[in-house]
């Protein structure tokens, strides 16, 4: 039945018909019906021929084998007359592509042309080294009425095929084919695209003679480059006509964005091949696109992706110029995404560092100049191997980081930027400057921690998640290269005391609790705090802040309490009762300065309340704190237990214990076989009124 239904299918594509009654079909569907084989003895109900019966014996036997040498010439000729038609059915298929190769895109329908975009991208896929040379053919030239004669032409190629059909201008303005053509170009470059960087050879090389294999890859390479050019001209010229569009007021059309989000996906997966400048170069325009949020978010990802898929740093060096010259140029009128996009990259390399490196590649420079042919065929080999170039890698990190830095310094110390730019831009670029902190040089430590205590003198008019980031960059810069400073951090340590009541009133809680723990863990558990007083005043500001924040914050700044009674045993005197305590003075939270609270005046009295918390997480380390119970890390991590309260209640999930009661009618003790055999009654007592007999 497969072979018959091939055979109809094969059938129906050679007449062009949907009938499956016309006699040519109905006799391709009975030959391919399995026959029954013959029987030795012949057809019982026969009749014999002139001679009567067979005759018995060797004439029998001599017939038998007559009968089987017979069938296999017929079974044989099937088998042929079946190739036959299946390769007439191949026949009839490479000629109807053909067809639809040979005819201009504007004279074939719709479907026709999804098909032919499907054979050419199989066809492509299938022999590569084909697909971008152009084909000869012969094409007969009229002279006067009637000399006719044939002259060679050049067909375009299957590719080139495919890019006029993704061009409106050249597909009679079909969107819909143009936008298809796009997706698939896309993924052919994608599976057909070199490894490595494709140099063509010079004017020079080519007078050389080479061999055949040689001269061979040298097209195919050249015929590579120019398809692939021309694709991506096709690309920036359809977003171009958009961002025209974009700037009167209307729109993006859906092809220009398809256009944008190959240019994203080619940045991706091929930013080491040729044009990767002139694809980043659109890429980074578009970073800060404020007509749609899509195309923004689609290009920060991408040059995200880049940043962190970089092995050598060279390319990550040249996306970070270009984004730091567009931050400058539109004088950091972007967006907030632009700058996290930073925080992609891998820096893992000190300054003092990448300066030792600068020194070792100018030593090795001057070797190169006594030995200049020993230095080109290192040069070589290097381009050729796999392995990571420290001394490339260490150059193009310091670089990079200097060109951030200067970036994030810049936007700290400008003075003119409005009151917007700043609750928009300063999160991203404290959150930057707390990351790559540790790496900086000392020079750059000093001015960094001038800024950073200006900006802390206005800690109440910042954002909250700005003010948390500049205390966090603070910690890690004095616990990197600042800690030859013995810098004393009490400027930085009470700023973050005014901003922990500001945790159970933001909006965004989720992000702020984060950075508040780990301000709190650079301040108190990774140094120690000789102040004890300083210590106690944080932990009753982290008990009444969990009073009102929601569980997801009150959960981890709880824990974070067990953690401080651990480290200062000290602390102990807010568990015990007020009565009990002797002390002079009044508790008065609203003080600037943690160390004039006072808080051993009053006691921890937040966790005896929050022992009836609706949420059993908080619950438990309300009971933890005031039983110095031990934290069992990892597990009870402050981090952890926040990952896991917001994932709660993102999905709706309300954790609570269940209380069962026994029935007082219930037998105690024993086991369950016996409890059902048990039976209690209970007598009704007399009154006066008699009522219960």
């Amino acid at each position: 039945p497969v072979r018959a239904s091939s055979r109809v299918c094969c059938l129906l594509r050679e007449t062009e018909t949907d009938d499956l009654t016309t006699p040519q079909c109905l006799a391709t569907m009975e030959d391919s019906r399995p026959k029954k084989k013959a029987r030795k003895g012949g057809n019982r109900g026969s009749r014999a021929g002139a001679g009567g019966k067979m005759k018995q014996g060797g004439d029998r036997k001599h017939s038998s084998k007559h009968d089987a040498s017979s069938k296999r010439p017929a079974a044989a000729a099937n088998n042929i007359g079946s190739g036959r038609r299946h390769s007439q059915s191949r026949a009839a298929e490479a000629a109807a592509l053909e067809m639809l190769t040979d005819a201009p895109v504007s004279e074939l329908s719709p479907q026709q042309r999804l098909d032919l975009i499907a054979e050419l991208c199989e066809a492509v896929l299938e022999d590569p080294d084909s697909a971008f040379t152009s084909a000869k053919a012969m094409a007969p030239s009229v002279d006067g009425d009637d000399d006719c004669e044939e002259h060679v032409i050049r067909l375009p190629s299957k590719v080139r095929r495919i890019i006029d059909m993704a061009d409106p201008r050249l597909n009679g303005g079909d969107m819909s084919t143009a936008r298809l053509a796009m997706l698939s170009l896309l993924a052919v470059f994608r599976d057909v695209l070199p490894s490595y960087r494709i140099r063509l050879p010079t004017e020079a090389e080519r007078s050389v003679r080479v061999s055949k294999d040689v001269k061979k890859l040298w097209d195919y390479e050249r015929n590579l480059l120019e398809h692939y050019q021309s694709y991506l001209k096709l690309l920036e010229r359809t977003w171009g006509a958009s961002a025209k569009r974009l700037e009167v007021g209307d729109g993006a059309t859906l092809l220009s964005v398809t256009a944008i989000m190959c240019l994203c996906e080619l940045l991706k997966s091929a930013p080491h091949f040729n044009f990767r400048s002139n694809i980043m170069g659109v890429v980074v325009k578009q970073m800060n696109n404020r007509q749609n949020d899509e195309v923004s978010a689609a290009c920060c990802g991408a040059m995200e992706a880049l940043f962190a898929s970089d092995g050598q740093g060279e390319v990550a060096l040249e996306g970070a110029r270009m984004v730091a010259k567009m931050i400058k140029d539109r004088n950091f009128s972007v967006r907030a995404e632009v700058l996290r996009a930073f925080l992609a990259l891998p820096l893992r390399v000190h300054e003092d560092e990448a300066q030792a490196a600068k020194l070792a590649a100018e030593a090795n420079k001057k070797k190169k100049k006594k030995d200049r042919e020993t230095a080109d065929i290192e040069e070589e080999m290097r381009e050729g191997d796999a392995t990571v170039n420290k001394i490339t890698l260490a150059r193009a990190q310091a670089d990079t980081l200097h060109s951030i830095t200067l970036t994030y310094f810049r936007i700290l110390k400008a003075d003119d930027l409005s009151d917007e730019r700043v609750a928009e831009l300063l999160p991203p670029a404290l959150e930057g400057l707390a990351k790559f902190a540790h790496l900086i040089n000392m020079d750059t430590v000093v001015d960094l921690l001038g800024v950073l205590k200006n900006m802390l003198k206005r800690v109440d008019n910042l954002p909250l998640d700005a003010g948390l980031n500049c205390i966090l960059c603070a910690f890690q810069t004095l616990h990197g290269p600042g800690q030859e400073m013995q810098i004393d951090q009490k400027e930085y340590i009470d700023p973050l005391y005014s901003l922990l009541p500001r945790l159970s009133t933001e909006s965004d809680s989720v992000n702020s609790t984060e950075l508040a723990l780990k301000c709190l863990n650079g301040a108190f558990i990774k140094r120690r705090e000789y102040s004890t007083v300083r210590a106690a005043a944080f932990a009753k500001q982290l008990c009444t802040v969990s009073m009102h924040a929601p569980p997801h914050t009150s959960g981890p700044l709880l824990a974070f309490v067990r953690q401080l009674f651990q480290r200062y045993p000290a602390m102990h005197q807010l568990l015990e009762n007020e009565q009990d305590i002797i002390t002079s003075g009044a508790y008065t939270p609203s003080a600037t300065d943690p160390e004039h609270t006072n808080p051993f005046a009053s006691s921890a009295w937040e966790l005896a309340t929050l022992k009836f918390h609706i949420n059993p997480a908080v619950v438990y380390h309300a009971k933890g704190a005031a039983a110095q119970r031990m934290l069992q890390l990892p597990a009870e991590d402050p981090g952890r237990i926040r990952a896991d309260l917001i994932g709660n209640s993102r999905e709706g999930y309300i954790a609570y214990t269940m209380s069962k009661k026994k029935h007082p009618l219930r037998a105690k003790g024993g086991n369950d076989k016996r409890r059902r055999q048990q039976y209690r009654f209970i007598t009704p007592r007399e009154t006066d009124n008699y009522h219960l007999k």
